[in-house]
């Protein structure tokens, strides 16, 4: 009998679509390697709601332009299917899905390519270096009781998560469970994949005042990279989500002159800020606050 699995905190509701695995079909990368997939055909042109865009460091493709992948193409792709229960809707669902590790060995990326950024149509976003696809093992839906994403939303649900949702759950990888924010992993709406170079995207924040931080403010960049940057860009253009308006010099400005203000917006946005659209992060501890803030500040090594 398929063991319970105890609920993740998801901080983000908003991408709290995904739930959890309450039974599942064991994947086929679980004691057997995968077979290497067929390299993914990009197109010049959107031919379809469900194209998935792809663009930045992929071979062949000029700087700046932008190509696309059938939902037919991915489909091709080794994929698992995972009986979920509560997945968008309540009830067991069977679910086909692609793990990323899968999808990014199928790109035709660059050598120096080592992250991948999914951005959705309302701006959020999320990081997925090659080390986290390995060890945490998150996923692209493909289909939901057979149903693609061009028949969704899946009866029963209320909005469209398509045209793509990634995910990952304890159910899979039990690691997974102790992510601080496993809720910014999960994004929704998703229709951009950003095939990135982690030295040259998030270099803003890895170079002049952040060079030579402190132990704490380089576990505070962790959680910006992790889960402020879903929703807000670093300094000098670092990747980061446009969900939110408030700019990088407002958060620094913020964290610095008034930490107690900062600390209590961040676990609870409204309490604050009656008008606040961010979630609110209730679990964040004082510790984990600090390093952001020493982060903000670029507190140095002493």
């Amino acid at each position: 009998m398929p063991a319970k699995l105890t609920p993740l905190t998801n901080p983000y509701p908003r991408r709290s679509v995904i739930l959890l695995l309450a039974s599942l079909v064991i994947s086929p990368w679980l004691g057997a390697a995968r077979a290497e997939p067929a390299p993914l055909p990009l197109h010049v042109e959107r031919m379809s709601a469900t194209d998935l865009a792809v663009k930045g460091r992929v071979d062949g493709v000029p700087v700046g332009e932008t190509r696309y992948v059938r939902w037919a193409d991915l489909a091709a792709l080794p994929s698992t299917k995972l009986k979920l229960t509560g997945e968008f809707v309540p009830g067991e669902q069977e679910v086909c899905v692609i793990y990323l590790t899968d999808l990014w060995r199928a790109l035709p990326r660059s050598a120096e390519a080592d992250t991948l950024l999914a951005t959705c149509k309302d701006g959020y976003a999320a990081v997925y270096r090659a080390s986290f696809m390995e060890e945490y093992k998150p996923f692209l839906i493909l289909s939901i009781n057979g149903l693609g994403p061009e028949q969704w939303p899946p009866p029963g649900l209320t909005f469209n998560p398509g045209p793509y949702v990634i995910s990952i759950s304890e159910g899979v990888i039990a690691a997974v469970a102790h992510l601080i924010d496993a809720g910014h992993k999960r994004p929704w709406g998703v229709t951009t994949l950003d095939v990135a170079a982690y030295s040259e995207r998030f270099a803003g924040i890895e170079q002049g005042p952040w060079a030579t931080l402190s132990t704490r403010a380089s576990e505070g960049r962790e959680i910006w990279v992790h889960s402020c940057a879903s929703c807000h860009a670093g300094p000098k253009a670092t990747f980061g989500g446009t969900k939110s308006g408030r700019m990088f010099d407002v958060l620094v400005a913020q964290a610095v002159h008034n930490p107690d203000y900062f600390k209590g917006y961040v676990r609870a946005p409204k309490t604050m800020a009656p008008l606040a659209t961010m979630e609110a992060h209730p679990h964040y501890t004082d510790t984990q606050l600090e390093a952001l803030i020493g982060f903000l500040s670029a507190e140095k090594l002493r």
